[in-house]
């Protein structure tokens, strides 16, 4: 039976395209695209800082901070660089994941450094922190990420 729809159904670039990943659904060869097209384009997801969470060639892209839902229109999120890692981790793209996690660890370092303080989220190009200091939750994630990197055991499930 077909489907029906209220609304316009339409393809974005958007970072949960990664999530086939993380969630162990996507074949090797999905994968391999994932990143090959994804991550490793950085006109597109793969920032300085992180993985942006909408891509710049998208003509909904925002970084400014004005609330929701702009906020997901293309600043990092340190739960997003999270989620991508684990999915380059389980499917072995280990320099990615590593790659990833630098950049991760860099961003935090330079944010507490500078403010004494974590953000919720951060600008792609050049790090500096958007909204909400003092933000901790998923940005301690990076804890995993830094584990990971020295062959230490980390927490793989919440």
């Amino acid at each position: 039976q077909p489907r029906d729809y209220d609304c316009l159904i339409q393809r974005l670039s958007v970072w949960s395209g990664f999530m086939a990943m993380w969630a162990k659904v996507a074949t090797p060869e999905e994968a391999k695209v994932i990143v090959e097209r994804q991550f490793h384009d950085t006109r597109s997801f793969n920032a300085p800082a992180g993985v942006r969470t909408l891509s710049p060639l998208e003509k909904m892209y925002n970084v400014r901070a004005s609330g929701n839902p702009s906020s997901w229109q293309g600043p990092i999120w340190i739960n997003v660089n999270y989620l991508v890692f684990r999915g380059m981790v389980e499917y072995g793209f280990t320099d990615e994941a590593r790659e990833l996690a630098e950049k991760t660890i860099l961003l935090l370092g330079k944010d507490y450094e500078r403010f004494g303080a974590l953000h919720e989220y951060y600008l792609p190009d050049n790090g500096e922190p958007v909204l909400n200091k003092g933000f901790q939750n998923w940005n301690l994630l990076v804890l995993n990420m830094a584990a990971w990197l020295d062959g230490k055991s980390c927490v793989t499930e919440f």
